[in-house]
């Protein structure tokens, strides 16, 4: 295979040379700015899906475009194509995770090839980096893997806080959140096991509303200024203090890239912002460093003023890559400047990062990692957290988006809510004063089972198994035992036949699986038939 390398102009200034199964090209960059281009074709042999970080699940289709885009604040530059048992046919991905970068894969009918070009906006900082291509005949998720190992990347120290379970107020309330309410939330959560309580957004303004489809069109208006309002939280200090003592950690939801229209801050930085306008806010633009400081100092701000033990910073992916304009190196710094800002007031600090940038570049600036929101969506929380987990390794802090369900949720599809949050840190949120003792006791279930199992699932090995466009199951495999999430019944067998001899089985599935000899638990922890694992139940085999 032939690599092609392109600078200012239409003829190569470089040819990379690779044969064999697998290969990791050094790409030297030139001493100038601008777009680099590197392209090559690979064969269509085999091959029945592809996966790039935007994709949450494999496609299983080969289509005739792909186009991936990354940059430092959103997914990475990788792709991998592989056939029907989910076996890698070709991988490719970079060591720079930083410069704005476009994945184009064009199919090529007449010589029976993909023709693949990996651009990169090259910067002042740009360093040369590797090209690592996979054609070994193993798993995608193990190229995947093996990827990520030639990446020279920071391991920060992981405060013990980014693994407790977490109460978060956004489903339940939104932005109609006060002082009182959640105090009463707290309180419950506390006592069924959750340690962290994250106030989301609408604790800076005194506007009470819902999201709906009348209100998100200027939902974020206000956002910007940071200062708590006074009418939701007329004694902050001490309600703080109170909830910290039940044993909770306390977190704000913070968006600095968003300036609202009728923030303060809007004026006051004007012609800083993309004038692109969104759901009643404009997007900052990394590259105004002056206005940069401004939000680092916001951010400070709100942790010390307010006695935090952390922040839920949200949205930094709304910067979005565009090797056109590249904001990548920009976003980066201020990211790497918010990390080192909020541990400079607090060490220990917890910085929850959302899906898009729950990559392996922003490990050392984030202590957990969390799923997309997908209310009301168990099978999603799923696939989601296995994305997580295929992307960024083991051994991180992967946590699942809040569990949300309608009041008249069945009780088996409550337990297989929690099920699929085990799949990372579990996160709640539900208005607890209302919720039925059947659905505290799911809850208090989960969360027991959780913490009885946590040095597996927090520190074991994750074997994350694909079939079609869907997680078949995941297994965390730790020095004594599995624990294994199934979501495809039909899969049961070749999970079993990789797990410990002391197994684990959560049936996230809608059936009932037969498992001669395993002792089994409905969701709420009461005993089932022997052998016999209901839908949201539990088995254990030993």
């Amino acid at each position: 295979m032939k690599v092609s390398l392109y600078h200012h102009g239409s003829e190569p200034y470089a040819v990379l040379e690779h044969s064999g199964d697998y290969g990791r090209l050094a790409v030297k960059v030139p001493g100038q700015s601008g777009l680099l281009r590197m392209c090559f074709s690979v064969p269509i042999l085999d091959m029945h899906g592809y996966w790039v970080p935007e994709s949450r699940t494999p496609s299983t289709k080969i289509v005739w475009v792909i186009e991936s885009k990354s940059a430092g604040q959103r997914a990475f530059p990788y792709i991998a194509f592989f056939n029907s048992k989910q076996i890698n046919r070709f991988s490719a991905g970079l060591t720079n995770l930083i410069d704005d970068t476009r994945i184009l894969a064009k199919m090529n009918q007449e010589k029976c090839t993909y023709d693949i070009t990996f651009e990169v906006a090259l910067g002042p900082d740009s360093r040369d980096f590797e090209l690592v291509l996979d054609r070994r005949a193993q798993r995608w998720t193990d190229s995947l893997a093996d990827w990520r190992k030639t990446l020279v990347l920071d391991t920060p120290v992981i405060p013990d806080g980014a693994w407790e379970p977490v109460y978060c107020t956004w489903y339940a309330v939104h932005a109609a959140v006060t002082q009182d309410w959640v105090e009463e939330n707290a309180r419950i959560a506390s006592s069924l096991g959750f340690r962290t309580l994250i106030i989301d957004d609408g604790w800076c303004f005194d506007v009470m509303k819902r999201v709906s489809p009348q209100t998100i069109s200027s939902w974020y208006e206000m956002i910007g200024d940071w200062r708590l309002s006074e009418k939701k939280f007329p004694d902050f200090e001490n309600h703080r203090r109170r909830v910290q003592a039940m044993g909770m950690k306390y977190l704000f939801w913070v968006a600095p890239f968003l300036i609202g229209a009728k923030s303060e801050l809007a004026g006051k930085i004007a012609g800083s912002f993309r004038k692109e306008y969104h759901e009643g806010c404009y997007t900052f633009d990394s590259r105004c460093g002056e206005a940069a400081e401004i939000l680092l100092d916001k951010m400070k701000h709100v942790l010390t003023d307010y006695g935090l033990d952390g922040l839920k910073v949200d949205f930094l992916d709304y910067i979005y890559p565009n090797p056109e304009e590249p904001r990548g190196e920009e976003t980066t710094r201020f990211i790497r400047e918010l990390a080192k800002t909020i541990r400079s007031v607090k060490p220990d600090a917890l910085i929850e990062f959302r899906q898009a940038y729950a990559t392996p570049g922003m490990h050392a600036y984030g202590t957990q990692f969390r799923a997309g929101d997908v209310p009301f969506d168990f099978i999603d929380n799923f696939h989601r957290l296995a994305q997580i987990r295929i992307s960024m390794g083991d051994g991180v802090p992967v946590h699942a988006d809040p569990v949300y369900w309608h009041p008249r949720e069945s009780a088996v599809n409550i337990s297989r809510h929690m099920i699929a949050s085990l799949a990372g840190v579990p996160m709640l949120s539900m208005d607890l004063p209302s919720v039925s003792e059947t659905e505290k006791r799911i809850i208090r279930h989960w969360l027991d089972f959780y913490q009885a199992h946590r040095k597996t699932l927090n520190f074991g090995k994750w074997d994350v198994t694909y079939h079609q466009s869907g997680a078949a199951y995941a297994m965390a495999t730790g020095e004594t035992e599995s624990v294994l999430i199934l979501q495809d019944s039909a899969r049961l067998g070749e999970a079993l036949s990789k797990a410990a001899d002391h197994v684990f089985i959560l049936n996230l599935s809608p059936d009932t699986l037969a498992l001669p000899g395993a002792d089994s638990w409905d969701g709420e922890g009461n005993p089932a038939a022997s052998g016999v694992i209901p839908p949201g139940g539990l088995g254990e085999r030993r």
